[in-house]
């Protein structure tokens, strides 16, 4: 029965979706770290950009989810995996490195955000302290994956409300110490780590014991398999949906540094970027889980793996995700009073301040509209491991979002509604790109079919029709490629219908 496929797809998702949650939760509690002290609004400018600076370079380390989701199936690969996350790593350490000691951050801080010099230290003091979370991030990540392989989602979920709870603890245990007051930065940077060190170490435990039960319990297809896994292979497939990631995310960077020096880094700047800082987390709540439908195809739709799930099953499961989260986001952020009322009860921030995160707000209701949309495209690409052709659409977001940036100010948008009304534009044209490499794919798997004999059916051969190239470089034979794509064509059919 189809309620039956629902509810498994359900189970699957609801942990995840409380990790997005939880995950957005706990920025908002580092927030509260920071409004306590004196001076809060600077300590909150200060943490925002170095917080959202640090989490661009991890952004891309989270997409190694999607390795070991779809690449990895035995114990050689994992350590290729492992390997290429590390060496990536140590080019963010190098970066962050720089970013303390030289030039180069001081023209990030002072040239790029017109801030003070004072402000400027102590935001490049904070981006060196938070180097190493990239790699808790992508060992985290990677783990995840994996588990997802093995469809335990709840442990993933329980990894991350106890993440959110070790922060929490955190927090408030050093509220109560001199540090807030003396160097009241280093409360998030602390508990940030403790909640990140918490969280890997239960999946890895969490890992391990399934892992075992499964060598137990059943024999691993891949095990036996020859691996032709490399680093290469893995960067391959990485780099474009890491680099899309990486816009995603400096998306938020280039919107506090246009936002910034359109106020020319005034009073008026500071308390901008404190407001986006504070309203980002808030925004992505309705819909921040429903980025997780990227997960459902690669997890519940792979070749040589027998399941009640279909395509139409998750394509339905989507819309009803994207039309749920839209309808949330519509009721707390238009009903007057709940967003001032969470800001000033909550996080203790200034009316004046919460007044400022209304309008904001309101735009971010549209966002799990595109979110969803964007999600399912990019689910059925990673499932076909086509992840190249996702790439385009990151430029195009890039693209957009400076545009609106330049161009709005002049039609008198200034501040906090200006930075969601260009994430909004980048969002919708990002959306339509994966759409549309979603076609593009199809499209050319289509005319990769080898051509069929029509009076009996068969395959004719030939030296040029034996292999086909997809998109990502890999290869396959003609008998392979027409029986995938005969099943693609039918599943594409209800994915553009």
């Amino acid at each position: 029965m189809d309620h039956k496929v629902y509810w498994l797809l359900t189970k699957f998702l609801v942990p995840l979706g409380l990790t997005t949650f939880v995950t957005d939760i706990a920025e908002q509690v580092l927030n509260r770290g920071l409004s306590s002290a004196e001076n809060a609004t600077e300590m909150l400018a200060t943490f925002g950009i170095a917080y959202s600076l640090t989490k661009f370079a991890a952004g891309p380390f989270e997409e190694f989810k999607n390795v070991s989701l779809v690449l990895v199936h035995n114990k050689k690969e994992a350590k290729i995996g492992l390997l290429t996350l590390f060496l990536v790593w140590i080019i963010v350490l190098i970066f962050g490195l720089l970013t303390a000691y030289t030039d180069f951050g001081y023209f990030i801080t002072h040239t790029l955000y017109s801030l003070d010099e004072r402000v400027g230290e102590a935001i490049r003091k904070a981006i060196l302290m938070l180097s190493f979370f990239p790699l808790f991030q992508g060992l985290i990540y990677y783990i995840a994956g994996y588990i997802l392989q093995m469809k335990y989602t709840a442990l993933v979920g329980t990894a991350s409300v106890t993440d959110v709870a070790v922060q929490i603890a955190t927090i408030f245990g050093l509220l109560q110490t001199d540090l807030v007051n003396t160097n009241p930065v280093l409360v998030p940077i602390i508990a940030v780590y403790t909640g990140a060190t918490t969280r890997l170490s239960i999946l890895f435990i969490g890992f391990l014991i399934l892992r075992r039960w499964r060598q137990n319990h059943t024999t691993e297809l891949a095990t036996t398999q020859e691996s032709n896994l490399s680093v290469l292979r893995v960067l391959k497939f990485w780099w474009p949906i890491a680099v899309v990631r990486g816009v995603q995310r400096i998306s938020r960077t280039i919107i506090n540094l246009f936002v910034a020096r359109d106020l020319n880094g005034s009073d008026e700047a500071i308390q901008a970027v404190a407001v986006l800082s504070i309203v980002y987390p808030i925004g992505r709540l309705p819909f921040g889980w429903i980025n997780d439908l990227k997960t459902l195809q690669p997890s519940f739709l792979k070749k040589n793996e027998s399941t009640v799930v279909k395509r139409k099953h998750i394509k339905n499961f989507d819309i009803c995700c994207l039309l749920l989260g839209f309808a949330v986001s519509s009721s707390l952020f238009w009903i007057p009073g709940i967003v001032v009322n969470f800001y000033t009860s909550s996080l203790g921030v200034s009316e004046e301040v919460a007044q400022m995160c209304v309008i904001p707000l309101k735009i971010f209701s549209v966002f799990p509209l595109l979110v969803g949309w964007r999600s399912h495209n990019t689910s059925w690409l990673l499932l076909m491991k086509k992840t190249t052709a996702i790439f385009p659409s990151a430029i195009m977001r890039l693209v957009i979002l400076i545009v609106v940036l330049n161009v709005f100010p002049k039609l008198g948008i200034h501040g906090a509604p200006l930075g969601i009304a260009a994430l909004l534009s980048g969002f919708a044209v990002e959306a339509l790109s994966v759409q549309i490499a979603a076609f593009v794919v199809e499209y050319k798997m289509k005319r990769s079919r080898p051509p069929v004999n029509k009076e009996n059916g068969t395959i004719q051969s030939s030296n040029e029709q034996e292999t086909t190239t997809f998109i990502n470089g890999d290869t396959t034979d003609g008998q392979k490629v027409l029986e995938e794509n005969e099943e693609d064509s039918v599943e594409m059919k209800s994915l553009t219908n």
